[in-house]
């Protein structure tokens, strides 16, 4: 069973961080039930009201309704790579961005839609909490509408044919093992199974369908 959320108050949160900044995956299935807002899937940031954060985020404002892997960094998210197809509401989609330097950051869709995105973006610091549904900065912000499951983090830069893999269904704990540092299937119990970080679900969200995974 996966979780879902409200897009209001509702997120699943830890108050530490597995990944600190680059190499960096985040990959999660998402079910959204909106296409006009711009949310967060899964969040690592700073403890900070308007701290630098890497984030999977679905974002209903722009035209096509894209995904973006976009990181905050300096005062600004310029240079978010964004992807060239567009997520379905109402139905299961997969995600993954890909943190791999500076000047690279790389976004796919279903394991395709792929793009780069090459600007020079300052590091990010101060990276301390993690989220599902939701941007983890103190303030939390950016709420998920809809369903997340599978949310996985590697401190690893995944490649195509790993992207791909994971949407096919494959577990994120058979995906470069060794650099997996976070995954949670939310399959009822609120757990991080590869590095333990405690999760609180606030507000309570609730359980709901999940997506095939080959576990």
């Amino acid at each position: 069973m996966a979780y879902e959320f409200n897009g209001t108050n509702q997120s699943i949160l830890a108050t530490t961080a597995p990944a600190t900044g680059e190499p960096l995956t985040i990959a999660a299935w998402f079910y959204p039930d909106s296409a006009t807002t711009r949310t967060a899937i899964v969040s690592l940031a700073a403890n900070a009201l308007t701290g630098d954060f890497f984030a999977l985020v679905q974002d209903g404002t722009k035209v096509g309704d894209p995904i973006c892997a976009t990181k905050y960094s300096g005062g600004s998210d310029a240079g978010e790579a964004v992807s060239s197809t567009g997520y379905t509401t109402g139905a299961w989609n997969h995600g993954a961005a890909v943190f791999a330097s500076n000047t690279s950051r790389t976004i796919y869709l279903n394991g395709g839609g792929k793009v780069e995105n090459t600007t020079l973006r300052g590091s990010a610091t101060g990276i301390s909490r993690t989220a599902v549904g939701a941007l983890a900065r103190s303030t939390i912000s950016a709420f998920f509408d809809g369903r997340v499951a599978e949310a996985g983090i590697w401190t690893a830069t995944l490649n195509d044919d790993e992207i791909a893999a994971l949407a096919k269904g494959v577990s994120p704990r058979f995906i470069r093992p060794q650099s997996l540092v976070f995954y949670a299937p939310l399959i009822r119990d609120l757990n991080d199974i590869r590095g333990s970080l405690s999760l609180t679900n606030n507000n309570s969200a609730t359980v709901a369908t999940h997506p095939r995974a080959y576990l």
